[in-house]
């Protein structure tokens, strides 16, 4: 009986041990905790307390991970700071070079001679007297033309300039390149071998070109030209292009709102200038064989002339610009005293100028000056685009020239058969173009 009262008082007091919690408020909502339960439906809500506040979320944006070292350096940030205000500009250019004149090509004409520029005059220009060209099975009375350079032009050749600027402290770094197509001039005097002279002179004569390469005492002298009885042509072949450095400073009045700004500049310009020359032709050349027949076999002439200009060295000038609402006017003059390191030659086929083949070269610096000025005009098309034209003139001394190079008069005076000289040459034409800022 004890044992069965104490085992009931138990189970009682277990009973009770809920209720007495509930009652000293120990669950809240009648429940241990985390058994919150929503009221029953239509009941009022007052009625039960609030289910526990949630803690707060909380997010945090790492960045990725790189790796070590990887975060930018302060150089790193202030190169992309520089490249981030570059610009660029591109142009496309019609230029011209200084043409050759009318160089002769051959030594001073004596008289009985005239050039191909006299020949082609209306009425044509004659010489005084035509005389006779030996020939294995006759002779030919022929009026003989020396041919000239007369209408070899340089003129509206196609380029293309590219300039990179970036800004570099107190003002801008900019580097620049362009470069002319290769232009080709050609001069075909095989016509004037067949051209009958008008009919005023000798009966029969032909014309037909000729290059003396000496004085022609005793005329004609085997030695003294070297004639084309079958065909003569003669090709100039110019190729220019060039480059430069220059830092431009800021103008000290840049930013005030002043109409003329005028900066400084300094920096470093290359310049290559090159030009072949060839002139040749055919000859018949008699060959006599056991039986005593004469036949004629065609023989090849040519003379072969290069000069590569390298001119080189610091210049110096200003950019000057007037601005007017989105129109730039501008002018950028500028100077380079530098040198010219050239390499000329000379070679020649079957010419006998001395009796044999002959090549010849040089090597060696002299003093030339580059002068350029730009004129140009910029118009703004939005904050990062503008267009603009201009006109440039490069004047550029001390060059050698491949027909310049050549000794004709080999016999007078004890002139050489190579002789380099030296001439300038002025380039210049119009640009259109756009720049890009970044």
């Amino acid at each position: 009986m004890s044992e069965r009262m104490t085992l009931g008082s138990l189970f009682v007091l277990a009973a009770l041990i809920p209720g007495i919690c509930w009652a000293q408020g120990g669950y809240g909502n009648g429940g241990p905790p985390g058994s919150w339960q929503a009221p029953p439906q239509g009941a009022p809500y007052s009625g039960y307390p609030a289910p526990p506040a949630a803690p707060p979320t909380i997010y945090e944006q790492l960045p990725d991970d790189l790796g070590f070292r990887h975060e930018d350096s302060a150089f790193e940030v202030a190169l992309k700071n520089v490249f981030r205000h570059s610009y660029y500009r591109g142009e496309f250019l019609l230029w011209s070079a200084s043409k050759p004149g009318d160089v002769v090509l051959g030594a001073t004409p004596t008289g009985g001679y005239i050039t191909s520029t006299q020949l082609q005059q209306n009425p044509p220009l004659l010489p005084p007297t035509t005389f006779s060209i030996p020939n294995p099975i006759g002779t030919v009375n022929a009026a003989v033309v020396q041919p000239t350079l007369g209408d070899f032009n340089i003129s509206n050749v196609p380029g293309y300039r590219g300039t990179f600027g970036l800004p570099v402290g107190p003002g801008n770094f900019e580097l620049s390149a362009f470069i002319l197509a290769t232009h080709k001039n050609s001069y075909d005097g095989t016509s004037m071998i067949t051209q009958e002279v008008p009919p005023n002179a000798t009966t029969g004569a032909l014309a037909v070109p000729a290059v003396f390469i000496g004085e022609p005492v005793n005329v004609p002298g085997a030695q003294s030209y070297l004639l084309f009885t079958d065909s003569y042509q003669a090709v100039l072949k110019t190729s220019i292009w060039g480059s430069e450095a220059n830092y431009i400073l800021d103008a000290p009045n840049a930013g005030t709102g002043d109409l003329l700004t005028i900066s400084p500049l300094v920096g470093f310009r290359y310049l290559n200038y090159l030009e072949t020359f060839s002139q040749g032709g055919i000859y018949e050349v008699a060959v006599t064989d056991n039986l005593g027949n004469v036949t004629l076999t065609p023989n090849s002439r040519a003379i072969y002339s290069s000069s590569n200009n390298n001119s080189y060295g610091p210049q110096f000038g200003f950019r000057s610009e007037m601005s007017i609402s989105k129109v730039t006017f501008g002018a950028e003059p500028k100077i380079m005293l530098g040198l010219n390191s050239y390499t000329a030659s000379l070679s020649s086929i079957n010419a006998p100028f001395d009796g044999t083949n002959t090549t010849n070269s040089k090597k060696a610096t002299v003093f030339s000056p580059v002068a350029d000025l730009k004129l140009y005009t910029r118009v703004a098309v939005s904050k990062y685009a503008h267009v603009f034209a201009a006109y440039n003139v490069m004047w550029a001394g001390s060059l050698s020239r491949p027909y310049d190079s050549i000794g004709y008069n080999v016999n007078a005076n004890g002139g050489g058969f190579f002789t380099p000289s030296f001439t300038d040459s002025i380039i210049q034409g119009l640009t259109v173009g756009g720049e890009l800022r970044f």
